[in-house]
């Protein structure tokens, strides 16, 4: 694959190798901080929440290069993890019957086969994704950015939105430290029973999350391609499972008017300010000082375990599929940390001297 952005990011391996990894371009000097890196692990392993794979995996760095004494060099930095608790058999049954909604049937046709479970498409390989946007994290962090989230929609249990205007770096803190990032603690137990009534009939749920940057210099970002919503959507999409992105009022502008969609600004306390935040903090691709908001949607994990249509591949038949293996019932609970890595790369790409 080539690089992807100024930080020249790339991702390898797969779900069933023994290793996979990444590496990045980084400037030399960057004490790398393992709280900060192990806290954005743990928060997409994901714990004892219900609807997370059984799949256990240690999914501690190991620093090939461009590290030493926990400081970057300069040289490329390459950060690997192993692979362990993965069941190949889980998958031999099923290698000529493409899984619906999964990558199986176009990697049969560019590849040559179906890899096994997923292989570099596979969900797992968020993990380095993951790794590298707490990197990026700690970059916007000496520039005083803060980035945080929230499950905002799981399977139609919902949480109550940020304020577009005030959200505040101690209430993403907050979200990050927590087991269970909600605005509204009564959300929490809907979504958990949402979950759980679907995973009990084989199935899965979709979800969404919304996420906030703070901090953010107006003007960061650029026209077209150098845009910031640009730059944080073509990362966002790496995701899998990300079906959409929608920045502040999103798809809701279609069914507004010009004079209730501006968002107005005034001066307030001697300082620029705007009456409304429709457009998420982002104009013309650029930053405009207000929150950065949005929204990212997950599908619902597409290997569930009730029979569905497929074809044999080598035979050229109509076949049924039952998938089975280790599995979320809701993408989107640990997507949560995959979509605030993702933001917090895609942002990094867009500022200037790293």
């Amino acid at each position: 694959m080539r690089p992807w952005g100024s930080i020249k990011l790339d991702i390898y391996g797969g779900s069933h190798e023994k290793r996979m990894g990444l590496t990045m371009e980084l400037p030399k000097g960057l004490r790398l901080d393992g709280e900060i890196i192990s806290r954005d692990i743990e928060r997409r392993r994901g714990g004892s929440k219900k609807g997370v794979t059984s799949r256990t995996e240690a999914d501690v760095p190991i620093y090939v290069s461009g590290v030493c004494g926990g400081v970057t060099t300069g040289d490329t930095l390459r950060v690997e993890f192993e692979n362990s608790d993965f069941i190949p058999k889980d998958y031999a049954d099923i290698s000529s019957l493409p899984r619906p909604s999964h990558c199986d049937y176009p990697a049969y046709i560019k590849y040559g086969g179906i890899p096994s479970g997923g292989g570099i498409f596979s969900g797992r390989m968020t993990l380095p994704l993951v790794f590298a946007g707490a990197v990026a994290r700690q970059l916007l962090m000496q520039r005083g950015m803060t980035v945080g989230g929230h499950y905002y929609d799981i399977g139609g249990a919902l949480d109550s939105p940020f304020d577009p205007l005030q959200v505040d770096r101690h209430t993403l803190d907050r979200l990050r430290r927590s087991d269970f990032p909600v605005l509204d603690g009564s959300a929490r137990r809907a979504m958990e029973d949402r979950i759980g009534e679907t995973a009990e009939r084989g199935d899965s749920v979709g979800g969404s999350v919304e996420l906030c940057a703070l901090g953010l210099p107006v003007g960061t970002g650029g026209p077209l391609w150098e845009g910031l919503e640009s730059s944080i959507a073509s990362i966002m999409y790496a995701v899998p499972g990300v079906k959409g992105v929608e920045f502040g009022a999103g798809f809701r502008m279609a069914d507004m008017h010009g004079s209730v969609a501006n968002d107005g600004i005034r001066i307030k306390d001697g300082k620029i300010a705007f009456e409304s935040n429709n457009s998420g903090g982002i104009n013309g691709g650029m930053a405009n000082g207000a929150p950065v908001l949005l929204r990212v949607a997950f599908r619902p994990t597409p290997s569930i375990a009730q029979p569905q249509h497929t074809v044999n591949l080598r035979e050229l038949q109509n076949a049924r599929i039952t998938v089975g293996g280790r599995h979320d019932s809701c993408i989107a609970l640990r997507g949560l940390a995959a979509a605030e890595a993702a933001l917090c790369l895609g942002i990094l790409n867009c500022m200037e001297g790293l």
